[in-house]
């Protein structure tokens, strides 16, 4: 059966919307406690917060990448639900007791971790804290996974919403009233974490029965652990110019860095984030359906439509919101942001390429792409960082993802070959860079003006450019007539 672009479409736009909430209430958390951490943290802190943050990243490539990553692709290997739930069952215990292992080990150097990474041993205790965060919220990020294998976007959302309001209460009482510092937010991470377990993660495990299959674990390791060395090269490209920038630079700079680099990576968070959560999966599902590869360019066209108009409006805008909510100290990180949205744009392009490589479950080539990308983005930010500071680790970046997009596109190619409407994507492309550079004309006092007028040009000029460059076929215009003109029926009925 020939697979339908409209259906779809509609598939996953209904469940991408749905995401897309839960991840803006997760990632609203951050945006909301902006003005509180500028406030009461300095620079110094803010790097010490993202520091630790980081060094626990790495320690969870290790404890559930090769499980995690393999759950959706055995997941659907089965077809009855017994088969499935004993896949969630098993990868669930698996983690928890190979992190339970693993946590208690690292325990034991939390404070030569301090004094390397910190340059302060006595902060040892935030590392014991932020790793019990980890083998909490890795249990808890399997169970999500089981709703998103389900499409139960409603109940995933509901559950964003609390873990929403958790932390931002408690972040408010430990940074505001008791004045902790980053010690608070630490302790925050791991209250919500232990919430989330308890009340969800253990219940939903009780009620899809505990159990363990050996040949199961087996199987999902032998996919899963290629993806190990692949993970750590991610994470060497993402986030290892915080400590060349920490070593060269200042503990401060990796704090400014590190917040604009949060804002360059909103797009993908709202836009690629929420939609591969069904992507990913439904992917998995219907690529043997005859025009798949066409459906799937169509899909990544439309893709490229909505997160280039959310990177538009995060480089034009961040200038603005940082005066806004932040204290004068953090403003210059927004320089960056403009370099780092382009750059985690191309990253997402990833996740597009590489159909070919999990259909044949070739991951020993994503551990060559992101293992060699790893290595190239080292190599630059020795080189750049310490002569050009936190722009020459966003250059590094830059260039590191165009290398990994290359790269995947290459070897995936070779066994899943997606239809690609080059034309369409060179003419969003113009558009794009074309309405950047008129905001780049608009120069304010006021904050809050210069606001509302660039993001009035960027609204206003990307759909225009997108009509007028004749962006859009006969039929995708003809839907949009209809939409607006039931819209309008609607609005007057």
């Amino acid at each position: 059966m020939a697979l339908a672009i409209t259906q779809e479409i509609k598939l996953l736009a209904r469940h991408s919307a749905v995401y897309s909430l839960g991840t803006f209430m997760q990632r609203i958390v951050a945006l909301l406690l902006l003005p509180v951490y500028t406030r009461y943290l300095t620079p110094h802190d803010y790097g010490v917060k993202e520091l630790v943050g980081l060094s626990t990243d790495v320690i969870s490539i290790l404890l559930a990448t090769a499980i995690s990553g393999a759950f959706f692709r055995f997941y659907f290997n089965y077809d009855n639900e017994n088969d499935r739930n004993e896949v969630f069952s098993t990868a669930l215990l698996s983690i928890a007791v190979v992190g339970l292992v693993a946590v208690g080990l690292l325990c034991l150097f939390t404070s030569q971790m301090a004094g390397l990474i910190l340059d302060d041993a006595g902060l040892y205790y935030f590392f014991y804290i932020s790793f019990a965060s980890l083998w909490f919220r890795s249990l808890n990020n399997i169970g999500f996974s089981f709703l998103k294998a389900n499409k139960r976007s409603i109940m995933f959302i509901s559950l964003s919403l609390c873990r929403m309001v958790m932390a931002i209460g408690l972040n408010i009482y430990f940074v505001c009233v008791m004045q902790i510092g980053v010690l608070g937010i630490l302790i925050s991470t791991l209250l919500t974490s232990v919430v989330m377990a308890l009340g969800f993660t253990l219940p939903l495990l009780l009620r899809v029965k505990l159990r363990f299959s050996r040949s199961k674990v087996v199987e999902m390791l032998r996919y899963g652990l290629p993806l190990i060395p692949s993970q750590f090269g991610a994470f060497i490209v993402h986030l290892s110019d915080r400590f060349f920038i920490k070593e060269f630079v200042s503990i401060a700079d990796a704090g400014l860095y590190s917040l604009g680099y949060r804002f360059g990576t909103l797009p993908g968070t709202f836009i690629s984030d929420p939609f591969n959560q069904i992507f990913q999966p439904r992917r998995l599902e219907v690529y043997k359906q005859e025009g798949s590869e066409y459906v799937f360019g169509r899909i990544f066209t439309y893709f490229l439509l909505l997160i280039f108009f959310a990177g538009l409006l995060i480089a034009v805008l961040t200038r603005d919101v940082l005066m806004v909510m932040a204290d004068a100290e953090f403003w210059s990180a927004y320089r960056i942001v403009p370099l780092i949205v382009l750059a985690n744009t191309v990253f997402t392009f990833h996740y597009h390429l590489n159909i070919g490589i999990m259909i044949a479950k070739k991951t020993k080539y994503l551990a060559y792409i992101n293992f060699s990308n790893g290595a190239l983005v080292l190599v630059l930010n020795f080189l750049l960082i310490p002569r050009f500071g936190i722009w020459g680790a966003a250059w590094a970046t830059l260039f590191a993802f165009i290398y990994k997009a290359t790269l995947t596109y290459y070897f995936s190619s070779r066994f899943f070959k997606v239809h690609f409407e080059l034309l369409r994507i060179c003419k969003l492309v113009a558009i794009a860079g074309a309405v950047y550079a008129v905001s780049q004309l608009i120069a304010l006092e006021s904050a809050w003006l210069s606001f509302l007028v660039k993001a009035l040009v960027v609204v206003t000029l990307y759909p225009l450019g997108l009509l007028g460059g004749c962006f859009f076929e006969s039929g995708e215009k003809e839907k949009i007539r209809m939409i607006i003109k039931n819209r309008s029926l609607s609005g007057v009925l």
